[in-house]
């Protein structure tokens, strides 16, 4: 008799995980993405050592990823240097976006969390200037809320 009991709770504790359908989230669309995006994080993490990390944004830089149509355009503006712009194309599957960006071979893949006016992009390949004078390999971690 403790067979049916423990299958019972068990399922009664797995059913919530699943969809009813038994469907994954869908990926989202260019009109659920459309518009601009600002970063409450953008976290550069150095791949030679993972110790040495910047957050733009806590150090008063500014990031946004704007998306129009089935484009892209991400700004990072850091205090007192220049802006970096960089545009192109992007694609996503319910949780990996990726960013295809114009004139350059490659891309940058993100695992991704979509939810309304939340967005979060983590992991994607970057090249970054710990003010070492040098750009190195790094990763790349947004945390974004639609404007």
């Amino acid at each position: 008799m403790r067979f049916p009991i423990a299958t019972l709770v068990a399922a009664a504790i797995l059913a919530p995980a699943c969809d009813k359908d038994g469907s994954s989230p869908s990926a989202p669309t260019a009109q659920t993405l459309e518009g601009t995006w600002r970063a409450t994080k953008a976290e550069f993490v150095s791949i030679a050592s993972s110790s040495r990390r910047i957050d733009v944004v806590a150090q008063g830089g500014t990031v946004t990823l704007a998306f129009s149509g089935n484009n892209y355009t991400f700004t990072l503006a850091q205090p007192g240097q220049a802006p970096v712009v960089q545009t192109g194309a992007w694609s996503a599957s319910s949780d990996v976006m990726t960013l295809t960006r114009t004139g350059s071979s490659g891309n940058q893949q993100f695992d991704m969390t979509f939810s309304g006016n939340n967005l979060t992009l983590n992991g994607a390949n970057a090249l970054f200037d710990f003010n070492t004078g040098n750009y190195e390999e790094a990763k790349l971690y947004l945390t974004l809320v639609r404007q």
